[in-house]
């Protein structure tokens, strides 16, 4: 409303029609031509959406896969990384063993595998450990052994009249 009076009243009189212009086609300042802050918005922005993208992609793997149907490895992959990029933190290289301990008292420990302890983002008290193939070397390391009781150990299965001496190798 103000424009058109301003409007009206430059035509009323002869005077130039610059200040009309102006105002029309108003002419860019220096400091709208520089004006840094919209691209690194711009940047922030196009992260945020890429981020929402990944999500909503992961989130109908996980849907896919609770609906019985099996994951590719690329897919189970695609889930790991973004869990570890956005759910759950490294905590710890864990080196996983397993005691096998007999009714007799005799004991042997082997050792499993390398394992990743993570604990998730928002819950402290929910841990997590995942096979992982080398320790990573900005985290400690931790030993976890899981026991486990049989009746008969190498010791005493002579005494129960089995013979360690092999009769059938099987290959695992």
């Amino acid at each position: 409303m103000t424009q058109e009076l301003d409007y009206i009243k430059l035509a009323d009189s002869d005077e130039d029609f610059t200040e009309l212009e102006a105002l029309i086609n108003p002419k860019p300042t220096p400091d709208a031509q520089d004006d840094e802050g919209f691209d690194e918005l711009e940047a922030l922005l196009g992260e945020a959406m890429a981020d929402r993208k990944t999500t909503e992609a992961v989130k109908q793997l996980r849907a896919k896969a609770k609906g019985g149907f099996g994951l590719s490895t690329e897919d189970q992959g695609r889930i790991r990384a973004w869990e570890l990029a956005k759910e759950w933190l490294p905590v710890a290289n864990t080196a996983l063993f397993k005691r096998y301990v007999c009714t007799c008292g005799f004991h042997t420990t082997v050792f499993e595998g390398l394992m990743l302890e993570q604990r998730h983002r928002h819950s402290s008290h929910a841990n997590r450990w995942t096979a992982q193939e080398a320790a990573l070397a900005s985290l400690p390391n931790k030993t976890a052994i899981r026991t486990a009781r049989i009746p008969m150990c190498q010791r005493c299965a002579a005494s129960k009249g089995y013979s360690l001496v092999t009769d059938l190798e099987w290959q695992v």
